[in-house]
């Protein structure tokens, strides 16, 4: 399996403004010597010694994942506005001839999860097929109520693409493309499903939009079970560990909770993600950052093999 991420933000999208691309620019030439730029190289060399978040950003979409399995067939993580990109990407292929097939996991349908749909134009196109799978119940009703007249200008059969809806049960594991996926139950207002696909004994899951609490961290066996052994674990880490201590029931968790969880469960790799839409470039650098000393503090025997990595925009990573 590959996984790419279109959208990585929670909550509301949060596009990079002119004057954030304008400190990045002052912070850049205020870093640089005379010897960073005399010639192609010198400056190429330069600008990857920066940050992440001087030269790139992590994005402003909210969640949306592109997931392929060893055979290249497609499937979509939710439905945030990185679900556009992605879309327009699609165009160049089948789904610009209305030939194209996939099938989408939906999570939960608040709006940060499903606000891409409306302007996801191979929808629009007729002869492709889409399939939507989601264990929250009466889906279609909510997909279709976001573009009730008092919300979007197009109705849903406006969208003339075929959908067809899979209602799935909190206990039910099916296999699609030679996938198992299976599901768990996140604590999140309103609900929400996790879901851990498996193809040759690589093990991707999709964890996001899910309280973990501090106090709760030695009473996790079901959640751990499903974690375990993850090849790729993509986690809620929306809130610093000190502000999700204030934040009690708003359905997210901290780094350091994802990273504890992680290394109890033997996962190989942990993505942060479902950022919040108030950090900057420079705060998820620092969250990234902290998050990395904290796994350092806890392994302390040096016994752990977890990797963690932060989610951004464009980032592929095979399972």
């Amino acid at each position: 399996m590959k996984v790419k991420f279109w959208g990585v933000r929670g909550s509301i999208p949060s596009p990079v403004r002119g004057f954030a691309i304008r400190e990045k620019m002052k912070r850049i030439l205020t870093l640089a010597s005379p010897s960073d730029i005399l010639d192609e190289s010198s400056v190429e060399r330069f600008l990857r010694s920066l940050p992440f978040s001087l030269t790139q950003t992590y994005g402003g979409n909210t969640t949306c994942l592109e997931i392929r399995s060893k055979s290249n067939d497609l499937m979509i993580i939710d439905a945030g506005t990185g679900l556009r990109d992605l879309g327009n990407r699609m165009m160049a292929d089948e789904f610009g001839d209305g030939k194209g097939e996939c099938h989408f996991l939906f999570t939960h349908s608040h709006w940060d999860h499903i606000q891409g749909f409306p302007f996801f134009v191979p929808a629009y196109i007729e002869g492709n097929t889409f399939h939507i799978h989601a264990v929250s119940d009466h889906f279609e009703n909510r997909m279709r109520y976001q573009h009730d007249f008092e919300h979007f200008p197009v109705a849903f059969e406006g969208l003339q693409a075929k959908k067809i809806f899979h209602q799935h049960q909190p206990d039910e594991t099916w296999q699609l493309h030679g996938i198992n996926i299976s599901t768990h139950s996140m604590r999140h207002p309103g609900g929400s499903w996790s879901y851990r696909l498996e193809e040759d004994g690589k093990v991707l899951i999709f964890g996001s939009d899910a309280e973990f609490r501090a106090d709760e961290m030695e009473n996790l066996e079901a959640s751990l079970d499903y974690f375990r052994g993850a090849d790729i674990l993509i986690f809620d880490t929306q809130y610093t560990f000190e502000e999700q201590l204030q934040k009690i029931d708003w359905g997210h968790s901290s780094a350091s909770i994802a990273t504890d969880i992680a290394m109890k469960a033997g996962v190989k790799k942990l993505v942060l993600f479902h950022h919040d839409p108030s950090y900057t470039d420079e705060k998820l650098d620092e969250v990234y950052m902290r998050a990395i000393r904290y796994k350092e503090m806890m392994d302390i025997e040096g016994e752990s093999n977890l990797e963690i990595h932060i989610a951004y925009e464009g980032l592929e990573l095979m399972v």
